[in-house]
């Protein structure tokens, strides 16, 4: 049997519904808690949730407009509405389809938020709107196609719930006999659970001419709804009380409770406030979770009381209470007020003053959390709230920003590589992103940005980067060194025959060329020429290192004299090419003296041996660079010899 007072509700909610305007905000209240009277009573979750388009933000929230054409939906918001004239059904707005400004076949959805049938069962769900028709155009078909989905899109499963043509004199889905607003209703599917479905209104224009058709109007739609519901005791937690002692005479503060239950219906908060621990409570407060308290003078003790209408259950918090005290809060502050974490460093040194003890917050990158010094290491930047208590129980707070600086980016790259050939000019780049006021130190000792450096042997250079904000940062290059390789030989002869040996450096492969128009590729190749003359010997090399080289040597063979083979004498000289001093030697001769003549024959150079001996050192230092000849006097007789001078 129902109790006398839900009859009494029933015939009001009655009334109301017969009201044409049932749907202003005041009654629309009423309605809710009307039913959710009902629901309680017969143990069912059902709520009914409204949308009169009164807020100035359209879409709704979580209602969307698809496809989005801004700034020239079709879909808009309108307070007063023409063409045909009209205003909202209730409140301040409605929802209009602007068809008389669009081309015929124009069409645009307006998407409801997801609508939550978590415990609908075997209930009975409904959508009912207000739409305004008229006969402004008799011949135009505007019409509104309502649809249900479980997404908020039109795909192949939105499910048709039914069109209605906004001229009254078109029997879709009715005709009606004077312009205004009507109301229609549609059910459900039941297959439609959980918490996806949504309503979608697809507008369509169908003017025959643009700017001759007429505005599609909806208002006040509702919709069944069917949340969870709370189940057993509601135990909330605790009150959070971020302020149990408010110092200088009074102040303001919020209270919440710990774990506080959200998404579920039947629960109720009644918060309660007495002048004693033990004295007598009074209600205080809205039903919320959250007590806003704008002024408090004295001290006051608090509990909420939670009610599920559900399982009949209560819970009530455990007591806290605001210490309102006369005494003047501390003044802290932290030093420094904003600092630099250079990261990869240890961390970054705060220290507060001016209370007894010290609490700070977040936790998370600090290497303690009470105390008046803290380390602070975080991982991006970070404020931190410090609470500081004086010996009164007195507090105050402050926060402190630490910036996170990730320090220059350090890349010392080598251009063009960091393998060149020994006395290539290598670039250095330290910080490829530039770096203005950077300071640098090099291992060597250079204290400035280096651009280039000559390579003259392997060489490793590590510099320290520091930035403006004093973070440092580290690379190490090593530049290898390539020797070079440089050609040169030697050579020694018997008669027309020499052998020449290879002393070049980095070496692979030889090529020698004798002068006479042969060659050899052998290290050390042996030769033997046919004829007398002069001949420029020239060795080509490949070698390991960074280049090829070649080197040209000048020698003579023969002519009579410079190898005597009857009377077994051997004139040698060296070296050849030669820079200071030529060496000469005759086998068992003494050389009387010596005479340097030129390329042209001049004589540049006499030198007489004092030393009566079968070798002679002339020095030729002072000798331009050229081709000689150096005439031995040997016992009344003269032999040539031929050099090459560097």
């Amino acid at each position: 049997m129902i109790p006398y007072f839900l009859v009494l509700l029933l015939h009001l909610a009655i009334l109301l519904l017969k009201s044409s305007k049932f749907y202003s905000m005041n009654q629309k209240t009423i309605l809710f808690f009307l039913m959710l009277c009902f629901s309680t009573f017969f143990g069912q979750s059902q709520i009914v949730s409204t949308e009169s388009f009164n807020a100035t933000t359209f879409a709704p929230t979580g209602w969307s407009i698809k496809p989005d054409m801004s700034p020239n939906n079709v879909w808009v918001r309108q307070i007063n509405g023409t063409f045909p004239t009209t205003i909202a059904h209730s409140g301040a707005g409605m929802a209009r389809f602007r068809s008389r400004l669009f081309a015929a076949g124009t069409k645009q959805i307006l998407v409801t938020r997801p609508i939550d049938y978590t415990n609908r069962g075997t209930n009975t769900a409904g959508l009912d709107f207000w739409m305004y028709r008229d006969s402004l155009s008799p011949l135009n078909l505007d019409s509104l196609t309502v649809w249900v989905n479980s997404t908020d899109t039109l795909d192949g499963t939105a499910v048709h719930l039914g069109t209605i043509v906004r001229n009254r004199s078109i029997a879709l889905p009715d005709t009606q006999a004077a312009n205004g607003w009507y109301h229609y209703t549609f059910a459900i599917p039941a297959s439609f659970t959980g918490t996806t479905t949504r309503f979608i209104f697809e507008g369509t224009s169908e003017s025959i001419v643009v700017n001759q058709g007429a505005n599609i109007f909806i208002d006040d739609v509702s919709f069944d709804e069917f949340p969870p519901v709370c189940t057993g005791v509601p135990n909330v937690g605790n009150i959070m009380n971020p302020t149990p002692v408010i110092c200088g005479g009074g102040g303001a503060t919020t209270l919440s409770l710990s774990a506080p239950i959200t998404g579920l219906i039947g629960i109720s908060y009644q918060w309660q406030s007495a002048s004693s621990a033990t004295g007598t409570y009074s209600d205080i407060g809205t039903n919320s979770s959250v007590l806003p308290i704008p002024s408090i003078t004295s001290t006051t003790f608090y509990h909420c009381v939670v009610t599920c209408s559900f399982s009949g259950s209560t819970y009530t918090t455990p007591i806290d209470s605001i210490v309102v005290s006369a005494n003047t809060p501390p003044v802290i502050a932290v030093t420094p007020a904003s600092a630099v974490f250079c990261a990869g460093t240890a961390g970054v040194q705060l220290v507060a003053t001016g209370a007894l003890t010290y609490s700070w917050a977040p936790a998370a990158s600090l290497n303690v959390t009470t105390g008046d010094t803290v380390i602070a290491s975080p991982s991006a930047n970070t404020q931190y709230l410090l609470t500081g208590t004086a010996a009164d129980g007195c507090t105050d707070t402050t926060l402190v920003n630490v910036t996170v600086n990730p320090g220059p980016t350090v890349n010392i790259t080598a251009s063009p590589n960091d393998t060149v050939c020994a006395g290539s000019t290598v670039i250095l780049n330290s910080v490829p992103t530039g770096g203005t006021g950077n300071i640098y130190l090099w291992s060597d000792g250079i204290t400035s940005r280096r651009d280039t450096i000559i390579v003259s042997a392997t060489i490793t250079l590590s510099v320290i980067v520091t930035n403006t904000a004093g973070c440092s940062n580290t690379d190490t290059i090593t530049v290898v060194a390539t020797p070079g390789s440089v050609a040169n030989f030697g050579y020694a002869n018997t008669g027309n025959t020499f052998q020449f040996t290879d002393s070049s450096s980095a070496a692979t492969a030889w090529t020698w060329t004798f002068g006479d128009g042969n060659g050899s590729s052998n290290q050390n190749p042996t030769y033997t020429y046919s004829t007398p003359g002069t001949y420029t010997v020239t060795l080509i090399i490949s070698g390991t290192g960074c280049n090829d080289d070649t080197i040209t040597k000048v020698i003579v063979v023969g002519p009579e004299g410079l190898n005597d083979l009857s009377e077994n004498h051997q004139i040698s000289s060296y070296p050849n090419p030669v820079k200071d001093q030529l060496n000469i030697s005759f086998d068992h001769q003494v050389i009387d003296a010596v005479t340097i003549r030129n390329s042209v024959g001049q004589v540049v150079l006499t030198h007489t041996n004092t030393g009566n001996s079968a070798s002679i050192i002339i020095p030729v230092r002072t000798l331009p660079s050229g081709i000689y000849s150096a005439e031995l006097s040997v016992k009344g007789r003269i032999y040539p010899v031929r050099f090459v001078k560097d």
